[in-house]
């Protein structure tokens, strides 16, 4: 979202990381859903996400993987969290971009957010 909102404190960080990076993105449905809510659906950020996802490659792990993910944790990970984090195990040198430090350096995955990194 951060990347999608020019007016977001995480904004500078996420396009510099988006622009250094040349590895392949992977975003998952969940992940698209919670942006286009979080964006109040505008017209412009739908715009931008349309290009941004047309740029990657879209996976989903199976909804009861998710769902066990989820439980494993009790009630502290949301859905779009545990899609990354089932993500992050499947494809080998993955690292999760992340907002959010405070859940994912919980999960133990190899992540980077603004407040730092965790690669395990």
């Amino acid at each position: 979202m951060a990347l999608a909102d020019a007016t977001d404190k995480n904004n500078g960080w996420a396009a510099a990381l988006i622009a250094g990076t040349a590895r392949p993105f992977i975003v998952t449905s969940a992940a698209v859903a919670e942006a286009t809510h979080i964006l109040n659906n505008g017209p412009r950020a739908l715009e931008f996400l349309e290009r941004l996802v047309a740029q990657m490659h879209v996976e989903d792990p199976a909804p009861v993987s998710v769902l066990a993910e989820m439980r494993r944790w009790d009630k502290s990970m949301d859905y779009a969290d545990a899609c990354a984090v089932l993500l992050a195990r499947r494809h080998k040198g993955a690292v999760v971009l992340t907002t959010d430090h405070r859940d994912f350096s919980v999960y133990r995955v190899p992540f980077v957010s603004p407040k730092g990194e965790f690669h395990g």
